[in-house]
């Protein structure tokens, strides 16, 4: 028998309200689903999060003008943060982006909960 439609939007409604760090990085090695951590950070921030569907989030995080580095972007990895250490939740690479202060990134994530 499949989960309800009301566990579900639970399972979503906590995975959202415990996502709570998005780390960029510059490693741009194939993203597995056994990641478990960013491979060479470059800095983390706080994403805001929402909710879709009962099986969608959306996780985006925004890099300003204030920022920069010398070398391209490629991975994106959200986490739960706690006291203890950190829950990987998803990790993804993209095509390098080079970020300078003349340009600001958002970076948007859908993650499917099944």
């Amino acid at each position: 028998m499949p989960a309800s439609d009301h566990l579900k939007r639970l399972m979503v409604e906590t995975i959202a309200s415990n996502i709570n760090e998005m780390v960029i990085g510059f490693d741009g090695t194939p993203a597995t689903s056994s990641d478990g951590a960013a491979g060479r950070p470059a800095t983390t921030i706080t994403p805001t999060v929402t909710i879709l569907d009962n099986a969608t989030l959306l996780v985006e995080g925004t890099l300003t003008t204030a920022t920069s580095y010398d070398e391209t972007l490629k991975e994106v990895y959200v986490q739960l943060r706690g006291t203890t250490g950190f829950t990987p939740i998803t990790r993804h690479v993209f095509r390098p982006i080079q970020k300078s202060s003349n340009n600001e990134i958002t970076l948007q994530i859908i993650i499917e909960v099944n």
